[in-house]
């Protein structure tokens, strides 16, 4: 009856025939989908559309004229007033109007017109005006011909109806869990919700599954494909979200088969720190990460058109499109990964003064959204931009900071962690995330506020063993411990003593976390040229027991080392027996050989 519906026409001037309408009504209802036609000016039907493909008609070029065709379209439920998703049709394929109907045990019900008409006060606006409702009987009573000279009236003089709706993009999320019970999605698919947002588009449905593992074609069962459908069709979505990361074929699946597009949680946060990245080494890295996600999902497309392989029937006249996109992709990261090295050399050439001067370095870790730059500008007045947003913070902003205890430190703060990181991010943030592994000590921020916070803590740890700063000693700030109750903020500090429960808002608890910054971090070690006399030489076994050794040599004056000594030792004996040409002085970390207070228990569990 689908195919059938491409050889009807409409009658002449007409919006469409009652009997036209009420085989669309007969199969909305026994499809539980919604059915329509797209006619043409000459009244043939162009494109049977079921469930709303309107985004994959768009690509096709259904109106390549502009203004060329009208919708008639039965829904599956009794009301067929026009909706927000009609008026993205009207809008996305430029149609002269809409025409909906509902339906009721087959049977169409009141019949509905979304029509172009002039708006503002001097007709300088294209509106969507809604009238209705007719019966169905009226059809035939309806001239199309008036209708579509108001269309074109309203885009001459206002111009075509806007591509884009007024409002976000509406968006559907999809989870898994297990089916053991165990993976529960509620915060995941909440952190999702939250990505959307800053990404602009809306949540407006979710939907989970629970299954054992992943279905290699479409990632959730068939059935659930369906319920995701409904739930597109039901609140006019324009995007599905994934709160994993799919394959090319899991993605191209769904989109066929729910008729919009369907984006994975990497596309998302990808596309937030596109948005986000401000400076040239931010949209460097961006562009690195994202060119990298995009071109495994090239690969898998097209293979058999290849010309370049041996064997026969593989000659042909060259490189494919598909070919060359991935050849220019491969060069692109190539180029990227240059450029990103040369700005991780440049890093290094700029924390080589404060390795020399045995200035420590704090990075500020944590969650997304814990409160990291704000309680950057309330420790050093930095003025780095703050939101209460995902991702608010891209690149990397170094201050100069006095601890109680007269001890200069550099504090850097860095892009936050989430859940499941893509490896992308990771790979191309290198040269920003070195703050991190270059550091004395990590300060991390969590926000205590939340429910869920132990787990964004366990995130946060994991993420920092992969990327190689798993070793270092880390300071825990219990930060927004302002939203809490006084009875909850003392339990946090009875039950986790190493750590600061702090509020960068009010600045209540900073001098504590001061003082502990102070006491955390490494007793700074120097790296001295001595010239020991050998009526000192007891002196090289308290060098080898207290510091490192490093070089030796006998001369004719005394033994000339080089070694790596605490502060204090140091500065005397270099008093006393230092030589000309002492060696570049190393971090304190590295001349403990990555020591210093162990990592606390918290907040591991």
């Amino acid at each position: 009856m689908l195919e059938a519906l491409t050889r009807r026409r409409a009658p002449h001037n007409r919006i469409a025939g009652v009997d036209l309408v009420g085989i669309l009504a007969h199969l909305a209802h026994a499809l539980r989908r919604e059915v329509g036609v797209l006619i043409d000016r000459h009244g043939s039907v162009a494109h049977v559309v079921v469930s709303r493909r309107w985004q994959q008609l768009a690509e096709m070029g259904t109106a390549p004229g502009g203004g060329s065709l009208h919708y008639v379209e039965a829904h599956p439920r009794p009301d067929g007033r026009p909706d927000e998703g009609d008026r993205r049709a009207i809008r996305l394929l430029d149609l002269d109007l809409v025409a909906t109907v509902g339906t009721h045990r087959g049977d169409p019900t009141d019949l509905w017109l979304l029509e172009i008409a002039p708006g503002g006060p001097g007709g300088d606006s294209v509106d969507l005006v809604v009238e209705g409702p007719f019966a169905v009987d009226e059809l035939a009573h309806q001239e199309l011909g008036a209708l579509v000279r108001q269309a074109e009236a309203a885009r001459r003089r206002a111009g075509p109806v806007q591509t884009q709706g007024t409002g976000p993009e509406r968006a559907v999320l999809v989870a898994m869990a297990g089916a053991d019970g165990k993976g529960g999605v509620g915060d995941s698919l909440e952190e999702l919700a939250s990505l959307a947002r800053t990404a602009g588009a809306e949540p407006v449905a979710r939907v989970t599954q629970r299954r054992q593992r992943p279905d290699p074609g479409r990632y959730i069962g068939r059935g659930k494909v369906e319920e995701v459908l409904r739930a597109v069709e039901e609140h006019a979505a324009d995007v599905v979200l994934v709160d994993e990361e799919l394959t090319a074929v899991q993605q191209r699946t769904l989109e066929g088969e729910l008729g919009v597009k369907v984006l994975d949680r990497t596309a998302v946060v990808l596309d937030i720190f596109a948005r986000r990245a401000q400076t040239r080494e931010g949209r460097l890295q961006v562009e690195l990460a994202q060119m990298s996600y995009l071109l495994p999902r090239l690969s898998g497309r097209g293979q058999w058109l290849s010309r370049l392989g041996g064997g026969i029937g593989t000659r042909g006249p060259g490189e494919t499109k598909l070919e060359v996109d991935r050849r220019r992709i491969r060069q692109r990261i190539a180029d990227l990964q240059r450029e990103i090295d040369g700005i991780q050399r440049h890093r290094r050439r700029q924390r080589q003064p404060r390795h020399e001067a045995a200035l420590p370095q704090v990075a500020i870790v944590g969650y997304t959204n814990a409160g990291k730059s704000t309680l950057l500008n309330r420790l050093t007045g930095a003025g780095a931009f703050v939101e209460d947003r995902l991702f608010a913070t891209l690149d990397p902003m170094l201050r100069r900071l006095q601890l109680p205890n007269k001890r200069s430190v550099v504090l850097a703060d860095t892009v936050g962690f989430i859940q499941r990181l893509p490896t992308e991010l990771v790979a191309a943030f290198r040269a920003t995330l070195e703050e991190v592994v270059a550091a004395d000590l990590l300060l991390h921020v969590v926000d205590v506020s939340r429910a869920d916070w132990p787990e964004q803590a366990r995130v946060v740890e994991e993420v920092l063993d992969s990327i190689g700063a798993g070793d270092l000693p880390v300071l825990a700030a219990l930060n927004k411990s302002d939203r809490l109750v006084p009875a909850a903020r003392a339990a946090l500090a009875r039950e986790h003593p190493d750590a600061v429960v702090v509020s960068a808002a009010t600045g209540e608890g900073l001098d504590r976390l001061l003082d502990a910054m102070g006491r955390r971090l490494p007793e700074p070690w120097l790296r001295v040229r001595l010239r020991i006399p050998y009526s000192e030489g007891r002196l090289i076994a308290q060098l080898h027991s207290e510091g490192r050794v490093i070089d030796r040599r006998y001369t004719r004056t005394g033994i000339l080392v080089d070694a790596e000594l605490p502060g204090p030792l140091a500065v005397r004996l270099r008093h006393r027996f230092g030589a000309a040409g002492a060696p570049r002085q190393p971090r304190a970390r590295e001349a403990t050989g990555g020591g210093g207070e162990a990592r606390p228990p918290f907040p591991r569990r």
